[in-house]
């Protein structure tokens, strides 16, 4: 594995900067409720007291435009920092807003306008076309979000489903209503506010875009529109790393120890004069030379040292073929290794006094560069939080297992580590779900911050923690170590749900 490391897109620097949630946001709950009082009231006042059509309409549009905004807020997980509260106010608000489709459905479509490029995220159904249909458009822009998704293959099966049976479910209500002899109330209580709200909420966002708040929501989409006027600007770029020297240096083994069966950690000295040039910063990787069969073979592997301890670390596993870990397993003690200063970007921002979510993600040794980093954000910050994603064949092929092991306990539930196991028949696996009903009421009733799952990452797997317990909005830095099978994956899942470039910082991940 070589670390070639980079942040994808924007450098730390430019990262948006993420102000915590409450649980629940306030100042939107409040909002949904309010305009279900003033929908509620407009409706009475036209059923009961028959009032014009000039009167009423105007509350129900009002009612409904505040609505909107409730379920755009949901969409973006604005509406506070616990999923099921924005998935009750976006599910709740949504057939106020249109009858054709699903909360999960239109918060898809939403949130792909946002990674199409434009910072306005703007509808084409609602800026192209003559001029004279752009009223119509505006007004039915709901059927253009329907069509879309319907148009998109591959979607989750709970997505879709739900997706359709709204799309089934409304709509005969709606035929029902009218088939009662009621179609003229149903018009100037539902369908006709619904549609001049759409038409206004259309002509503000995609045509009219004035600055303030759809300038701010466009920078800051993950914030509630109470908070545009607090958050600040971010900050300026860092300045970029300077290249690593190209000079090598001696270094003498003083320690070989056994990973697994395929894989060891070195222990690195580094001789006083040369300390300075060698400090390094968790996630880095030093690049290793050696003469092999006449030719010169460098390789890259990342340091699993703390800055704290005086001598370096790296851990180097067999590969089929592998012409420098064939050689480097063979080191000895008091073998000499060249080395070239450490380098790299794999690091994390340093923000001593917020309180962070990290995710990492890593598969086999690609735990390496990840390990340090995760062990420094907890120790620089006590209210950082790491959830560790390590995918591995077994047990037997886990690198720094008794390590990750030992962190969990001494962190106290500020780490918590899944391991996914491909090959199910892993001892470990077993040991997990308990072999005996004693064992599993007492893992039952134990603190453990680790847990066994068999299979992979697959996308399935990603995309539903995505929407879960790692959403997003809970989310502050992520972290990718994995080969292409699973990094992949992984990467495209973040992006569909709307994950900035920013906040992922990705090693490269070869075998050699």
């Amino acid at each position: 594995m070589t670390a070639d490391a980079q942040v994808q897109g924007r450098s730390p620097g430019q990262a948006k900067p993420r102000t915590r949630l409450p649980a629940v946001v306030v100042p939107t709950v409040a909002l949904f409720a309010g305009a279900l009082v003033v929908w509620g009231w407009a409706t009475w006042l036209s059923l009961v007291w028959h009032l014009p059509v000039w009167a009423t309409v105007p509350l129900h549009t009002v009612a409904v435009v505040a609505l909107f905004t409730v379920l755009h807020e949901a969409a973006h997980h604005a509406a506070g920092s616990l999923t099921w509260v924005n998935a009750t106010l976006g599910r709740l608000a949504v057939p106020f807003v249109s009858p054709f489709g699903g909360f999960p459905a239109a918060r898809y479509v939403h949130l792909t306008q946002h990674r199409s490029g434009s910072p306005e995220h703007l509808t084409p159904w609602n800026t192209r076309g003559p001029a004279w249909t752009l009223p119509f458009r505006w007004a039915t822009v709901d059927l253009w979000h329907a069509w879309r998704y319907l148009s998109t293959p591959a979607r989750p099966v709970a997505e879709s489903a739900e997706m359709l049976a709204m799309l089934v479910f409304l709509p005969c209500v709606l035929a029902a209503v009218v088939g009662t002899g009621h179609g003229w109330e149903l018009t100037v209580v539902y369908l006709l506010p619904q549609r001049l709200a759409l038409a206004l909420v259309s002509w503000c966002h995609d045509w009219w875009r004035p600055t303030g708040y759809h300038r701010r929501h466009a920078e800051l989409p993950g914030q509630p529109f109470c908070r545009y006027v607090e958050i600040p600007s971010p900050r300026s770029p860092e300045p970029p790393a300077a290249e690593a020297p190209a000079e090598f240096h001696p270094l003498t083994v003083t320690g070989v120890r056994w990973l697994t069966g395929e894989a060891v950690a070195v222990t690195l000295a580094v001789r006083g004069e040369l300390r300075e040039l060698f400090r390094f910063q968790p996630g880095q990787h030093l690049v290793l030379r050696a003469v092999i069969d006449g030719e010169r073979v460098d390789r890259s592997y990342a340091i699993c040292a703390s800055p704290g301890e005086p001598e370096l670390r790296v851990a180097i596993k067999r590969v089929p073929g592998g012409r420098f870990s064939g050689h480097a397993l063979g080191l000895r003690l008091g073998d000499r290794v060249l080395a070239r200063p450490p380098s790299g970007t794999f690091t994390l921002p340093t923000r001593p006094r917020d309180a962070r979510h990290v995710v990492a993600v890593a598969a086999g040794s690609g735990i390496g560069p990840v390990l340090p980093v995760v062990v420094h954000a907890l120790e620089t910050a006590p209210r950082n939080r790491v959830t560790l994603l390590y995918v591995n064949r077994s047990g037997d092929d886990t690198l720094f297992a008794e390590e990750l092991s030992e962190c969990t306990r001494r962190y106290e539930g500020r780490l918590r580590v899944l391991h996914y196991r491909t090959d199910e028949r892993d001892p470990s696996l077993r040991h997990a779900r308990g072999s005996k009903p004693f064992d599993s009421i007492g893992q039952a009733l134990a603190i453990s911050y680790e847990r066994y799952l068999p299979g992979g990452l697959d996308p399935g797997r990603i995309r539903a923690l995505l929407e879960s317990r790692l959403h997003p909005a809970k989310v502050d830095e992520w972290l990718l170590c994995a080969p292409p099978e699973v990094a992949e994956p992984v990467r495209a899942a973040l992006a569909e749900h709307g994950v900035p470039d920013g906040a992922v910082h990705v090693e490269h991940f070869h075998r050699s």
